[in-house]
């Protein structure tokens, strides 16, 4: 049950990054007008990102829970794993955001976007390596 969970958590992350990365990247096209773009990103964020995110978010859940001790107490890597995945997810509503703000003509420019998703990447890739290389870098 442990690798089922742990499976359905890292094919939620591999979908949900991805997705969310190609909306950061469609938001700063310079194809199309903003609008347009806005509506692929929107379409990219709300078929693939948040329902990856959601299983991502519901299956690292079921995982945590099942044993709390193991990773909050026992194994310290979790404790910087966490706070880079609360970012993520931060910015993961944040360019959210600004897609539907774009595909609804309320917004021209894609703003931040293309910080946050720098930022989001960073981020994304400090949790997988916390969580890769958990016993060697943290004891």
């Amino acid at each position: 049950m442990d690798t089922l969970l742990i499976w359905l958590h890292v094919v939620g992350n591999l979908v949900w990054i991805g997705a969310i990365l190609a909306v950061g990247v469609t938001i700063l096209g310079k194809s199309g007008d903003p609008k347009t773009r806005g509506e692929i990103a929107l379409g990219i964020y709300t078929r693939l990102a948040v329902p990856a995110f959601v299983v991502s978010f519901v299956f690292g859940m079921a995982r945590l829970l099942t044993d709390p001790s193991y990773y909050l107490k026992q194994h310290h890597w979790m404790h910087a794993k966490l706070p880079l995945a609360l970012i993520v997810i931060a910015l993961h509503h944040v360019i959210g955001g600004r897609a539907k703000k774009l595909a609804r003509g309320t917004v021209q420019d894609a703003g931040p976007a293309a910080t946050l998703t720098a930022v989001l990447a960073v981020a994304a890739i400090g949790a997988a390596f916390f969580a890769i290389y958990k016993d060697q870098v943290i004891h």
